[in-house]
């Protein structure tokens, strides 16, 4: 584990995030997305204060070992938890962990739903099913309407705990993109069948961050938000100023330099000895693709005072080299800390540069990096 290299995570920023999604959705229940450890930030810890809090109810997963992890770690709390995609349910000793752990799978395909609807011990558990409505990912098809209303009749299931559907395309503006109606039609129609033939819909969802920053499909129950409660926006570069979303980055990445040192043009550093191409000063800095810091990173300038340094050359396991032009910066000394990225937009300008999205630039921090909560 790294001790000044560090992972700052601002609790007191999800509250305000949180408030101000309130002030866009005060109508939708909030089902808060925090699968892949809550998007790099440390899930447990999230959902305890989300819950205790903010007086959030309920989580997604992506897996049914996250879910496990958070019922393990918040043995004591009041939470539903979903299970999105790897519900293993083929596993008895998975379906063990639905029943009595109070993990809610989200069922997808039809083998799923007849494991469930078969299985007497399932007789009066939450039935959710999610219909792919364009993603063409995991989902019911709306051809299949017909058979699972049948089904559920047959076993006399009369009501569906939650229906879901997932955007594919709400990065994009949703007026001019034709997936996004397209979809919302689809989810629509899917609704109307399901109570036209007498099927109670308790909860329904389909809204993502990036609907959710555009003001798009907000009459469903609940809301989905993922990376917006993190802080950035989901929407593509050229969107970003018409988002509804001003929300803060909950976290810092913090480093700091291990050595610094003066290079002329065509000096080498590191594997494979590249030259530098002009005069300047190299820094190392704490930070390696063992912490998550990969070399699809190199070219991309990190913002230091009031300059910047480029990493430079190959990252190691262990540490990244910033390459500083010219004469070297005041501040430029060993045991100086870096922030790559603070709560304002530095790691949209990062993901910019790479180019990637923050969700991966998340989810990349390994568990050497340590998660420190608190709030300022």
């Amino acid at each position: 584990m790294r001790f000044r290299t560090r992972l700052y995570v601002d609790l007191g920023l999800l509250a305000k995030n949180h408030a101000l999604l309130r002030e866009l959705c005060p109508k939708n229940e909030i089902l808060f997305m925090v699968k892949s450890g809550g998007y790099g930030h440390g899930m447990a810890p999230l959902v305890r204060f989300a819950t205790a809090e903010l007086g959030i109810k309920e989580f997604g997963c992506a897996t049914l070992g996250e879910a496990k992890s958070l019922r393990e770690e918040l043995p004591h709390e009041r939470f539903d938890v979903y299970v999105f995609s790897d519900i293993q349910f083929d596993l008895q000793s998975c379906s063990d962990l639905y029943l009595h752990r109070r993990i809610i799978p989200v069922l997808s395909n039809m083998a799923d739903l007849d494991f469930v609807l078969k299985g007497q011990e399932f007789r009066h558990f939450p039935l959710c099913l999610k219909f792919n409505t364009g993603m063409n990912r995991l989902g019911f098809k709306k051809e299949e309407l017909e058979i699972i209303v049948s089904k559920l009749k047959k076993y006399d299931r009369l009501s569906i705990t939650h229906l879901f559907s997932h955007f594919a395309c709400t990065s994009a503006s949703v007026e001019s993109h034709p997936m996004n109606k397209l979809q919302y039609d689809e989810f629509l129609e899917i609704k109307k069948y399901f109570r036209d033939s007498g099927i109670e819909l308790r909860k329904t969802s389909m809204a993502n961050s990036g609907a959710i920053e555009q003001g798009f499909a907000l009459d469903e129950t609940h809301i989905r938000p993922g990376l917006m409660m993190y802080g950035p926006t989901s929407l593509d570069k050229d969107l970003r100023e018409k988002s509804l979303w001003k929300g803060k980055v909950i976290s810092r990445l913090e480093t700091y330099i291990l050595s610094v040192f003066p290079v002329k043009k065509n000096d080498v550093a590191g594997y494979g000895a590249r030259p530098v191409l002009e005069e300047g000063h190299l820094a190392l800095i704490a930070l390696g693709y063992g912490d998550g810091f990969t070399n699809h990173f190199c070219g991309a300038k990190i913002p230091f005072h009031d300059t910047f340094g480029e990493i430079f050359g190959r990252v190691n396991m262990d540490m990244t080299y910033l390459f500083f032009k010219g004469e070297k910066p005041s501040h430029l000394k060993v045991g100086e800390k870096i922030t790559i990225w603070g709560h304002g937009n530095e790691i949209l300008d990062f993901a910019d540069q790479i180019p990637t999205i923050p969700y991966e630039l998340f989810c990349h921090i390994t568990n050497r990096v340590p998660r420190i909560y608190g709030i300022e």
